[in-house]
């Protein structure tokens, strides 16, 4: 019989392979890491070929591992790191082998013009979203004004996981999470908007066909066949974004649940029926009929990262980070860390620069470690507040991601929010979400709800400490302060910069 599911995740650091049967139990992994390139200040690319041949790899992987298990695939999905626009030509080649990714910032002029011209409750409402340089229609206008030899090739647009699904089976779609962060579909209709794609001089033919997560859009190709080892015909479907996979795979789906999902970014949802209209707020199609209502911290579990690389030179791993920052005490001895490394999506000034405040020489590894994590919490918290402007404020939040491994970050966060913090069984929880909608999209469950009472199981909450809440929030009163007064700064601060460019120093 065949019966396992085979999943894909194309993230920002590396691409994830997992076999996992319809009880949701993961059989195996299979990894490929990469990094991503920033050639500018503010501008990040990733090679969509890199997200491809990862893939092939990590599917071959599982094949030389599993080889029995890999015979009896049912199906697959794929799910992916959002807004990473990729450009094919009429032939289904790459125009180039880059993608501007969801943290790139170099739209904003174009973003700036529009909200400038623009009556922005119209647009907020239409397209279910404040304006921002991570929506493909605003890098799509970035790369028509600054390469029209580039944009004259251009006749298909894709998402990363769309691009994967298209290798697969030669199919251009994508689904309902995916369309909704383009800054080109109807809220209402859920079709693409006429009006947006005439603001923006695009053409309907230039996007995918859009479908449910679940929906079986194709099988695999006998050239993707060749490429990956893959039987040809076993069915794929839409598969979703990442982040909708993620909530999928912890249990978030109905209106009123909360989601903590730190993985590179951190991202604080909230489920509703309909999108959670207000200018510092994103929203999501999810997987199912719902929308969720999120804030996004670009550096989340990505401050880790740059913190091991910059305060250790990579000699800690992340347990022994993890190990230094319990080692130390709640609040790192008066150090705080503002989380903004890539800037922000969403903000009054979004060109925000990461901080350390109160260094002192006796601070050590462990305090600048936990200074970390207490400052994304803290970033969080701040962001969990803004949604509190037009949605009530959960009770209590699942974890996701990366981030929800650490039992001493889930407690931090816990007491940061003053909220119990649940945690799941399984923490893939991406891949259990892929595999839901596989699963779903070939009749092994009924629907989407079925399958989350079936592979996904809450392991158990933490609880916040009142009294360390308390200290949490004296603390945050100060970095909230730091953040707002050191604004008028990071103009300047560019400024300056642009003039060491200028003198080629």
């Amino acid at each position: 019989m065949k019966k396992n599911l085979l999943t894909l995740d194309i993230g920002t650091g590396s691409t994830r392979a997992a076999l996992v049967t319809p009880d949701g139990t993961i059989v195996g992994f299979a990894q490929r890491e990469y990094s991503q390139t920033s050639p500018q200040p503010g501008w990040v690319e990733q090679s969509p070929s890199l997200w491809w041949h990862s893939a092939c790899d990590g599917i071959r992987e599982l094949y030389s591992r599993f080889a029995q298990e890999m015979a009896h695939i049912a199906a697959i999905a794929v799910c992916g790191q959002m807004h990473g626009t990729v450009l094919l030509d009429s032939a289904g080649h790459l125009v180039e082998d880059r993608a501007l990714l969801w943290n790139d910032k170099r739209a904003w002029p174009q973003v700036a013009a529009f909200r400038e011209r623009e009556e922005m409750p119209f647009w907020l409402t239409h397209l279910n979203n404040p304006p921002t340089p991570a929506w493909p229609a605003f890098k799509l206008q970035w790369i028509r004004e600054h390469h029209p030899d580039v944009w004259a090739r251009v006749a298909s647009v894709l998402m990363p996981k769309d691009f994967i699904n298209f290798r697969l089976t030669g199919a251009r779609a994508t689904d309902y999470s995916e369309a909704s962060c383009y800054y080109l579909m109807d809220s209402a209709t859920r079709q693409w908007s006429h009006a947006a794609l005439d603001r923006f001089q695009l053409s309907a033919d230039l996007l995918p066909d859009i479908h449910a997560a679940s929906d079986v859009i194709g099988s695999i190709t006998p050239k993707a066949a060749r490429e990956t080892g893959l039987r040809p015909g076993i069915p794929v479907v839409a598969g979703t974004a990442d982040m909708a996979a993620s909530l999928l795979g912890s249990g978030v789906y109905q209106p009123g649940q909360a989601s903590d999902s730190t993985g590179t970014s951190t991202l604080i949802t909230v489920v509703s029926d309909a999108p959670l209209l207000h200018p510092q707020v994103n929203n999501l199609h999810l997987s199912n009929a719902a929308w969720g209502g999120f804030t996004l911290l670009d550096a989340g579990g990505d401050a880790m990262r740059w913190a091991r690389e910059a305060f250790g030179g990579g000699q800690h791993s992340h347990p022994e980070m993890l190990r230094l920052a319990a080692e130390t005490r709640a609040g790192a001895e008066g150090l705080l860390f503002l989380p903004y490394l890539t800037g922000e999506r969403l903000a009054d000034k979004c060109n925000s620069r990461g901080q350390l405040f109160g260094l002192q020489r006796r601070h050590a590894a462990g305090h600048l470690y936990r200074a970390v994590l207490e400052g994304v919490a803290f970033a969080s918290w701040r962001n969990l507040r803004q949604l509190s402007a037009c949605c009530t404020m959960p009770d209590s939040i699942i974890a996701s991601g990366g981030g929800s491994r650490s039992e001493l970050w889930l407690s931090i966060k816990a007491s940061v929010y003053n909220r119990p913090i649940q945690h799941t069984v399984n923490q893939e929880n991406g891949t259990l979400g892929c595999a839901i909608l596989a699963a779903t999209g070939i009749g092994y469950f009924s629907d989407l709800a079925q399958g989350v009472q079936r592979m996904v199981h809450i392991a158990g909450e933490i609880q916040p400490d009142a009294r360390l809440h308390d200290a949490y929030q004296r603390q945050f009163d100060i970095f909230d302060q730091l953040y707002l007064q050191a604004q008028p700064l990071w103009d300047r601060l560019d400024a300056a910069s642009a003039c060491f460019e200028e003198q080629g120093s």
